[in-house]
């Protein structure tokens, strides 16, 4: 099974995004594990870099996956060339 990279450089954008704010999350929580909760504001709004990287990597996939399906439904519905 092989792992397909995604096309679109929007989704692209949507997956660095999820990933880095994971990181940072992943950073917030072991400072509060670490008995350090008094995090910067900085560090907090950072984290919302993975949902917003989820949502426009989702919310693009689908208006893709929309468009190619309309696409084929076009090129389905079009009466064959006679040669």
């Amino acid at each position: 099974m092989s792992l397909r990279l995604p096309e679109s450089r929007v989704i692209r954008v949507g997956l660095v995004l999820f990933v880095l704010g994971l990181a940072f999350v992943a950073v917030d929580i072991g400072l509060f594990w670490a008995n350090d909760h008094n995090t910067p504001l900085w560090l907090n709004l950072c984290c919302l870099a993975a949902p917003a990287g989820f949502l426009i990597a989702v919310w693009t996939g689908l208006r893709q996956g929309r468009a190619e399906q309309r696409a084929a439904l076009a090129a389905l519905s079009e009466p064959p060339v006679a040669h």
